[in-house]
């Protein structure tokens, strides 16, 4: 086999060479197979888990412009005061159910991992029969909230996560 590149690493950046006429028949019993696994891992490695870390905020940013709503949710855009624009999705669980609170903390520690922003104090006050949690992070040009409502009558629980920005 020939070998064609050779991988040259700087710190955290690497490069990928052309190799030198000396290097394209290699002593050294290593298989270009080898190589390609190695070069594969260097650059893909990365970028493994990228996508799905943010998955649910990247889907609700870009949902105006795909239609592609989160995983398992709902969506609608909506129209906010002041000249705001937004996107809110849900998911329904059932009713007080533990997956529910999971999924709203899950959902929480996302935006606050995915997004820099200054979170607002939990107010606990709703005058609401049904019990009702919000979560709120301004980052500068977009606020993201992330809600659970029970909704006793209708026996369910729904996980919100919504973003608006100003137009």
């Amino acid at each position: 086999m020939r070998l064609f590149a050779v991988l040259k690493l700087h710190g955290i950046r690497s490069s990928v060479y052309r190799a030198p006429a000396s290097d394209i028949e290699p002593h050294n019993g290593v298989s270009v197979c080898f190589w390609l696994s190695l070069v594969t891992v260097v650059f893909v490695q990365p970028t493994i888990g990228l996508a799905a870390e943010c998955a649910q905020i990247s889907a609700l940013e870009s949902y105006d412009d795909t239609g592609i709503a989160p995983v398992g949710s709902v969506c609608q855009p909506f129209d906010g005061m002041g000249n705001s624009r937004g996107v809110s999705c849900y998911w329904e669980f059932q009713f007080r159910s533990d997956d529910a609170t999971i999924y709203f903390d899950d959902t929480w520690a996302e935006v606050t991992r995915c997004r820099d922003g200054t979170p607002a104090p939990i107010d606990r006050q709703v005058n609401h029969p049904d019990s009702y949690e919000l979560r709120e992070l301004n980052a500068g040009i977009r606020v993201y909230r992330v809600a659970i409502k029970d909704k006793s009558q209708e026996k369910r629980t729904l996980v919100f996560l919504s973003v608006e920005h100003n137009n």
